[in-house]
């Protein structure tokens, strides 16, 4: 096995200079589990995993780690619930140390209509804000299974974000059609300054801590 591979250092450069990114859900009987590569440019397809991510199941904190490898311990950051049953929507971001990176928080009034989320860095300062790209969809996803159980299945409708920073757009995150388990693509535009594992924190937090 080439050790060069899952060197931390390495992983961090590739991420830090990447502004494309494929996360693919990996079906599990028990918690969510995540492969995160990097995609050749025009394609949707995964490429070499960098990072695989667990989140643990029936623990009174969430606890989601970014692993080299998907079968060790060690881990390069994480999300970690600031309290127990953490109900305000904001969950930190630690480095392998425990050292705080940022916060990701959910809005929870703005979200009663399309989710919205922010993601700060450890100083507190705004990197962006994010919402549900189509107010349609949202609306959609929302109502129908309150008006019939056999529209709850609309429920499921693939969900796109926007990312923003001071009122124009820094990325987006979309969802690949056509395929059986989750799989998104995050790009981030020039514009895009911060940590990148802040963001694909919040690109895992959407699926796993979201209730849709």
């Amino acid at each position: 096995m080439n050790t060069a591979v899952h060197d931390p250092q390495n992983i961090l450069a590739a991420i830090a200079d990447s502004d494309r990114f494929l996360i693919q859900q990996v079906f599990r009987p028990i918690g969510n589990e995540y492969r995160i590569s990097i995609p050749t440019p025009g394609s949707t397809d995964e490429g070499r995993p960098l990072l695989f991510v667990k989140q643990k199941k029936l623990t009174i904190k969430e606890d989601i780690r970014f692993r080299l490898d998907p079968d060790a311990d060690a881990h390069l950051f994480m999300i970690k619930s600031k309290t127990v049953f953490e109900f305000r929507g904001r969950h930190e971001v630690l480095d392998e140390h425990g050292q705080a990176i940022g916060v990701l928080e959910k809005d929870f009034g703005k979200s009663l209509l399309r989710s919205h989320w922010h993601v700060r860095d450890a100083a507190g300062v705004e990197l962006f804000e994010a919402y549900e790209a189509s107010w349609v969809v949202a609306l959609v996803r929302r109502l129908a299974g309150l008006i019939s159980d056999w529209l709850s299945a609309l429920t499921w409708l693939p969900f796109n974000f926007v990312l923003m920073r001071d009122g124009a757009p820094v990325g987006t995150y979309r969802r690949v059609l056509g395929k059986l388990r989750d799989r998104y693509v995050l790009e981030l535009g020039p514009e895009f300054e911060g940590d990148r594992r802040l963001v694909l924190a919040f690109a895992v937090a959407l699926d796993s801590l979201q209730d849709r």
